[in-house]
């Protein structure tokens, strides 16, 4: 029996055919305009001493012709006073050329004003448009200046058009990241040759967005564009860092955990959090590898190609042409169910044709640790600290505790008086200088282009020890005729990255400042004195760093792009893509069988010390597309159409073992091991997904404005009662500046509302969740096999894509050609069917399933602008910034995600001995729960009045107002929201001749920092076992009426809960990037065979300026660098 169709899911299907029928409509609307009545139009009008001018611009606002004429010459016709009642328009401009030396002529739906002696011949306009380098430029916009009249250039740089002869005919050409030119014909025999210019200032002419290029004036979707140049102002090294200057919601969260580790992936988001991802009682379990299955993360296409995070985080800037920030719906609907998150789409380097060129270009980057976070005690703060906490104090008469109480002080006084002051935050680091190079090869005719890209990047940590190589080979061919183009890219990159054998950092900030390291003949102490980083044993983590415990991987890609373009007409094309990508990992990490870490599961038994786990995954993709585009101007109207299939499928195989029990670290190979305690694991995942997508661009006098698209996905990742998915979008906009009455305001260069509404969709859940799996339980075996299989996920057939409904609005606007740039959005976007676990009864063998529950909602506003100051000759001056805020609210919840809350309550609940001990500084974390009205990113705790004055004890305020000593967790509520109020950018573009300086800050304000570092270093400071913050001993309570921020120090018995106490306001102003360049002289290079030669140098993440004191990079520090760069082409 079938189900019906939701109202919903119907309203959706009639939205898409309405779609679709449109873009029919327009695909058919050509032949429809050329068969509509010849007639023409009827004016009815009175003219009064109005120049000839405005004549023309009144005719061409009421018909649909266009005009064609010398500006200057049509300046000299006199004004014309008459009237007009129910006239033809070309009887009133008969009427008005009466009596003048001019005349018209119509050139099929074209009006040429001419001097009355000249016949009207047509003539071919051809040309092809090259770069400053020579290079051709395919995709420019070419037009005649004053009408609509041209199109676009073919894959080989080429346009040709038809026109009425005059003596001077203007040409406007314009390219994405070039400045607009314009450029006079007078003689129609020859081919014209147009170069371009970099532009570092205008207005980015050209969206990319990986299904064809649009162009900016006609697109009505909310979009960034960063070319090249700009990244590479910011960081040489690092696209994502890079990235959050240009776009404010986009934005690469602070980890405060990993620091600079060069093996973390970042975590990032674009306008806000839309899903749970990992909750806070799981996040034991989360590793840095597992950031790329953040179900927050945008998408990345690159080269029209879906590609990971881990190879867009490896990718060198210089081999990137363009990167586009698509992120409302009518940027992002033809994605589909992967676009809720917003699209990157990456558009990497293509060869120029011409001579033999080389491009090689090396960073050197000086790496130091940043340890500004850290106020730790010294040996003699530290030992007068204990004095003061009253840990030498015997309890009642005990002589052999006052004994053994004062020998350790006395021992520990004895190595401060000796100058003992070890700071143990220097031994794990180090300044590391590292290098990249990158060499390319280009070259070949308009016919055959080819390059080759070579690149190696060596990036050691600040940790001793670890570090993340990588090299890289790529060649890519581009073979162009009249009619088919064909281009293939084959790369292959190898990555080897290892981790520190120091171990974590923050067992670095707790080690004793007056304990020795080292012995009286310089060897390395394997067991302390007195510090406790492990329960077990007072271990030296230096001994453990020389042992043979490593950590390290590589991983293998291979990726295969090809490209097919057939060109039946130079306005009508077919597409053809495939994609293929593999890629192999192996990964080793072994446990030294002298390591003390053996002691935590083995003890005493030394028979199983010493592990080694491997695992190999290996994960293979192909995608293929099929696309057909039709672009053309037909007078006042400019159509881009197409639509296409799409297929996708994918294959992740993992296998883990783990070997127990080796001699040695020099035998650390699986033979050498004594067993093999786990039978291995294996896991293979596959996926597919089929598309289909329309899509329609339409502009009428470049004017009104218009944008559709439809997608249909299929995913095996679906239930399969829920297998397809409709998604859509829909744009309007309007080019104010285009206007007639625009031309009063001269000053107003570009003036520009646009508007969109549509439905994206988000696959974030396993991928057989929506299916009944089965496992073999191979632990009992008798001879005819296995026991039995047993079912390991319940599967909901049901489960559906999340869907984000996105509204977004917004203006762009240019004056004075601009000095003054401003770009405004407002969006609201809502996502419905959010997955959640749902919990079931015990009796069906499962705890939770998942299923389609729960509403989020993100909305907020972007600014940005950006103004030329000074542009000469020899001076180019700009500013820049932006401005990102966003509010997230929770519309609706589970009842799985209601019963999480509750387990965060029993959490701190729990009727364990740790609750009454500082040893378990989990219970000091503030989480976040889920309750509808707040925010995804909002933590709970108990609202605090502060310390009690008159005894030292913190006093709560719980939810009905009652005020109490006793923290419970059913009255936690909303004490901070991490998300800020606004996050942004700012900086100064500068050139001086052959001189260039930029410098960029990033700063964000408004959200709250709860800040562990005061509980753990300083409220509960284990004084007795760790270092402290030197904060510890300040705004202490220890008498009547003190009134003080922390409890006393004696106060040792009992951990501090989550509370507002130690919630802050994070203010944050970073100065994120500073580079300095300067270019040698051309003409001498040349003399040497030397094109050009540019040498830079810079800086990344200078200081930082927070209202919050709290220490940064707990497992791996942060780090300063100082880089410097040449690159030379030949």
């Amino acid at each position: 029996m079938k189900k019906k169709k939701s109202n919903l899911s119907a309203k959706c299907e009639r939205v898409g055919t309405l779609l679709m029928l449109v873009i029919l409509l327009q695909s058919f609307g050509i032949g429809v305009s050329r068969a509509q009545s010849s007639d023409e139009p009827r004016l009815t009008v009175e003219f009064s001493e109005t120049p000839f001018i405005d004549v023309i611009n009144y005719i061409k606002r009421h018909t649909k012709f266009d005009f064609l004429y010398n500006n200057e010459e049509v300046q000299k016709i006199l004004a014309v006073t008459h009237s007009f009642k129910s006239v033809p328009a070309s009887q009133v401009l008969q009427s008005c050329l009466e009596g003048t030396e001019y005349t018209f002529r119509l050139f099929q739906n074209m009006i040429v004003i001419q001097k009355r002696q000249k016949t009207l011949e047509p003539v071919t306009v051809r040309g092809k448009v090259l770069d400053e380098k020579g290079m051709t430029l395919p995709g420019a916009t070419v037009i005649v200046k004053g009408t609509s009249i041209g199109g676009s250039t073919n894959d080989q740089g080429m346009f040709v058009f038809s026109l009425p002869k005059m003596d001077t005919i203007y040409l406007l050409v314009s390219f994405v990241g070039m400045e607009t030119r314009e450029v006079g014909i007078t003689n129609f025999n020859q081919e014209v040759v147009v170069r371009m210019k970099p532009d570092t200032k205008g207005v980015e002419e050209v969206v990319v967005t990986g299904y064809g290029n649009v162009r900016k004036t006609s697109f009505t979707g909310n979009s960034v564009t960063v070319s090249r140049d700009e990244l590479l102002k910011v960081s040489k090294t690092n696209v994502m860092k890079a990235l959050e200057v240009y776009d404010p919601s986009f934005r690469v969260k602070t980890n405060n955990q990993w620091g600079s580790d060069p093996n973390a992936l970042p975590e990032m988001q674009i306008r806000g959090q839309s899903s749970i991802g990992v909750k806070d009682l799981d996040r034991n379990t989360l590793s840095k590898s597992a950031l790329e299955n953040n179900p927050n993360l945008p998408i990345f296409i690159m080269d029209n190609f879906e590609t990971t995070i881990q190879k867009v985080y490896d990718m060198d800037p210089n081999r990137i042409e363009s990167i586009t920030i698509l992120k409302d719906a009518a940027a992002t609907a033809l994605y589909g169910s992967r676009a809720a998150n917003g699209v990157v789409v990456i558009t990497t380097v293509a060869p120029k044709s011409g001579e033999v060129r080389v491009t090689y270009n090396m960073v050197g980057t000086i790496s130091m640790p940043n340890l500004n976070d850290y106020n730790l005690m010294n040996a003699r703060q530290k030992l007068e600290a204990e004095v003061a906490s009253g840990m030498y104090e015997a309890e009642g008469e005990d002589f052999w505790f006052k004994k053994i109480r004062i020998e350790e002080y006395q021992g520990k006084l004895k190595n401060v008086r000796e100058g003992v002051n070890t700071y143990w935050l220097a031994k794990p680091l180090r300044t590391e200088f590292n290098h990249k190079h990158s060499l390319y090869l280009e070259g070949g005719n308009e016919e055959f282009r080819y390059g080759i890209d070579l690149g190696y990047n060596n990036e050691n940590g600040v940790m001793k020890g670890s570090y993340r190589d990588r090299i890289d080979a790529g060649f890519s061919i581009y073979y162009t005729t009249s009619k088919v183009q064909v281009s293939n890219y084959i790369s292959y990159g190898v990555t080897k990255e290892k981790e520190s054998p120091y171990g974590e950092f923050s067992q670095y900030t707790k080690m004793l400042p007056y304990e020795r390291y080292k012995d009286d003949d310089g060897k390395m102490l394997r067991i302390l004195q007195w510090s406790r980083v492990l329960d077990f044993e007072p271990y030296n983590p230096l001994y453990e760093a020389d042992l043979g415990n490593y950590d390290k991987g590589q991983t293998n890609v291979l990726v295969e792009n090809l490209s097919v373009n057939w060109f039946i007409k130079p306005t009508f094309w077919v597409k053809g893509e495939l994609g293929i990508s593999h890629s192999t990992g192996k990964r080793e990490a072994f446990i030294d069988p002298l390591s003390v870490k053996n002691n935590l599961e083995y003890g005493d038994d030394r028979t199983n010390v010493g592990s080694l786990t491997l695992t190999n995954t290996e994960y293979t993709s192909w995608e293929g597309k099929l696309a057909i585009s039709y672009n053309e101007s037909i007078n006042n109207h400019n159509i881009n159409v197409g639509g296409g299939l799409e297929v996708k499928t994918t294959r992740r195989r993992t296998n883990t073992g783990t070997y127990k029990g080796f001699q040695s670290a020099e035998f650390s190979s699986p033979e050498f091991a004594r067993s093999m305690p786990y039978k291995p694991n294996f896991q293979e995942v596959q996926t597919r997904l089929f598309g289909m997508f329309a899509r329609l661009n339409y502009s009428y006098q470049d004017i009104y404005l218009l944008d559709a698209s439809l997608r249909i996905d299929g995913s095996s990742e679906f239930g399969s009662d829920k297998r397809y998915a409709p998604f859509f979008s829909g744009g309007l906009g309007l080019n104010i500046h285009k206007y007639a009455f625009m031309e009063k305001y001269d000053f107003v260069n570009h003036l520009k509302v646009r508007g969109s509404f549509g439905q994206t969709g988000k696959v974030n859940f396993a991928p057989y969740a929506a299916v009944p799996t089965h496992e073999i339980d191979i632990d009992e075996w008798y001879i005819s096999g296995p026991v039995s299989s047993l079912m390991t996920t319940r599967g909901n057939r049901d489960l559906k894509w999340e869907k984000t409904n996105k509204f977004d609005v917004g203006f762009e606007l240019g004056v004075l050609r601009n000095l003054l740039y401003l770009e405004f959005s407002w969006y609201n976007e809502i996502t419905n069917g959010l997955i959640t676990d749902v919990t079931l009864p015990s009796s069906t063998g499962f705890r939770t399933y998942k299923s389609n529950m729960g509403k989020v909602e993100n909305k907020g506003f972007e600014i940005q602008f950006r103004s030329d100051l000074l542009s000469t000759a020899d001076w180019y001056v700009a500013v820049f910034g932006n401005l990102a805020h966003n509010t997230n609210k929770i519309k609706k919840i589970s009842d799985a995600l209601k019963a999480y809350n509750d387990a965060v309550n029993e959490y701190y609940n729990q009727e364990i001995e740790s609750l009454w001990d500082k040893d378990n500084p989990n219970l000091n974390r503030v989480m976040t729960k889920y309750e509808e009205g707040q925010s995804l990113s909002a933590k709970y705790g108990l609202k605090s009045l502060g310390i009690d004055p008159a005894n030292g004890q913190e006093l709560y305020v719980y939810r009905d107002g009652t005020v109490s000593y006793d923290w419970i967790a059913t009255e936690m509520r909303n004490i901070g929201d991490e998300m800020p109020w606004g996050t942004g950018s700012f900086g100064v573009n500068l050139r001086w001749k052959n001189i260039t300086f930029s410098t960029s800050f990033l700063y964000e304000f408004g959200g709250d920092f709860y800040n562990e570092t005061l509980i753990d270093k300083v409220e509960n400071a284990k004084i007795e076992e760790y270092n402290v913050d030197r904060r510890a001993m300040s705004e202490r309570w220890k008498k009547f009426g003190d009134v003080v921020m922390y409890k006393d120090i004696k106060d040792n018995t009992q951990t501090t809960d989550p509370t507002s106490r130690f919630m802050q306001r994070n203010n944050v102003l970073s100065w994120n990037s500073m580079t300095i360049g300067y270019e040698l002289n051309r003409e001498m290079l040349k003399r040497i065979g030397i094109e050009n030669i540019r040498i830079e140098v810079g800086t990344n993440d200078l200081w930082r300026l927070s209202t919050v004191k709290a220490e940064r990079g707990l497992s791996y520090p942060y780090a300063n660098s100082v880089n410097f760069s040449v690159n030379v082409r030949f």
